[in-house]
């Protein structure tokens, strides 16, 4: 196949020889090294074949040398299109604007690329673009990425990493926000540990503050597990406040209820998919076709917009637009409480996760049931969390206990 394109760039005949030696004509081929192509014998004293243009012009001594005569049947190849062409001036000049506009447009931003975090503000990055006049149909040359880092950084305080990577006619922008360090513990506030759900104590690891519970208990919401009060344990101990940090795992219980209607509406297609295009260029919309109505009744739209790329970073201001409509007709449908009980659990179990900070689920027990044409589903569902939850101790060191040894003091 590539051989083949490749005799047609340089042109190739289909030949007709006549004559009475056409063996010895072959034989003098051969010799001078000649190529016929698909020689085909159609008489006794004729024949047909391919042959190249520049072979052909070295033919001439071979068929006098064989008073054989040669006549030219059909000419193929790029050099006779370039030949019935050549006085086509309106087609070579279209064909050099064409070219001129290709590059022209190769020149230039076509399509804007952001990558920037939630933390950014998008709409301010592309006003501070804008005012730059970096935008669609930009030249690329136009632009010094380094010049906008530095206008970026200089105007929003808010950025903490921005960048402009500019590949063909594509431009990428990158932008990270400047995010506060966590606030870092002190031991100049005091707080205790409470939980913050009702539960069984399974595991304890506590950092500072007085321990309220074992493992094994039940404790309540609100109820305090780690006192910010230390006790003094010696004599060169004293009683005082800390800032009390710890973890407690527990066992804790949820109870969710979950309710879905038993009749749903179907959707059944009832014609064939239609399919209208259009070429967008730029902001303008042209249509490829003519009626603008939808279809009538119930249909579903799907509207698929398709880039036109030369390669993976070269993308014409040309996209297209495929519109797809599917005409449907609703039904009906009745459910068995037990089809959709398989839903109902994983929405009662979503709606745990998203309760839980840190933790697990362990086990569920469901209780499925039927209310007015609806399946009601009441779920138990026992989870392994952390619930030790630090909040503030409105206590200050006037409000300690103090010893013997310190009233004695006082009172002398």
């Amino acid at each position: 196949m590539v051989a083949d394109w490749i005799r047609l760039a340089g042109g190739m005949l289909v030949i007709r020889i006549h004559g009475a030696e056409l063996e010895r004509f072959l034989n003098l081929c051969a010799r001078e090294h000649i190529a016929l192509r698909k020689p085909e014998r159609i008489e006794i004293d004729e024949m047909q074949a391919m042959i190249s243009l520049r072979d052909f012009y070295r033919l001439a001594q071979t068929k006098k040398r064989t008073r054989c005569r040669v006549h030219i049947i059909k000419r193929r190849g790029l050099p006779f299109v370039f030949q019935k062409l050549r006085r086509r001036y309106a087609l070579w000049a279209g064909l050099l604007l064409m070219c001129l506009v290709c590059y022209e447009l190769s020149t230039r931003i076509w399509l804007i690329r952001t990558n920037m975090e939630p933390e950014v503000d998008a709409s301010a990055v592309m006003q501070e673009l804008e005012q730059l006049g970096i935008g669609i149909g930009t030249k690329s040359a136009d632009i010094d990425p380094r010049a906008v880092r530095l206008h970026m950084m200089t105007e929003l305080d808010e950025l903490k990493y921005f960048s402009v990577n500019i590949s063909g006619n594509t431009m990428e922008i990158q932008a990270a926000a400047v995010t506060d360090p966590p606030e870092k513990e002190t031991d100049s506030g005091t707080h205790s540990v409470v939980a913050s759900r009702d539960g069984i104590v399974e595991k304890m690891s506590v950092h500072r503050g007085t321990e309220q519970c074992s493992i094994g208990d039940a404790v309540l919401q609100g109820q305090v597990l780690v006192d910010a009060l230390v006790e003094k344990q010696g004599q060169l101990d004293t009683t005082r406040l800390v800032d009390a940090n710890a973890e407690i795992w527990a066992s804790t219980r949820y109870y969710v209820t979950r309710k879905m209607a038993l009749e749903s509406k179907k959707k059944i297609k009832t014609g064939q998919e239609k399919r209208r295009y259009a070429i967008c260029f730029g902001k303008t919309r042209i249509n490829l076709f003519f009626s603008s109505s939808l279809t009538q009744g119930n249909c579903d739209r799907i509207i698929t917009t398709e880039e036109i790329r030369l390669n993976e970073h070269l993308v014409l201001p040309v996209s297209l637009c495929c519109e797809t409509t599917i005409p449907y007709t609703t039904k009906t449908v009745l459910h068995d409480a037990e089809e959709v009980q398989a839903k109902l659990e994983y929405g009662a179990r979503r709606s745990v996760e998203r309760q839980i900070q840190e933790g697990n689920l362990t086990s569920m027990q469901a209780d499925l049931s039927t209310e007015q044409d609806a399946a009601v589903l009441h779920a138990t569902i026992w989870c392994y969390e952390q619930i030790g939850q630090r909040v503030e101790d409105g206590r200050t060191e006037a409000d300690l206990p103090q010893d013997e040894q310190t009233e004695n003091d006082e009172q002398q």
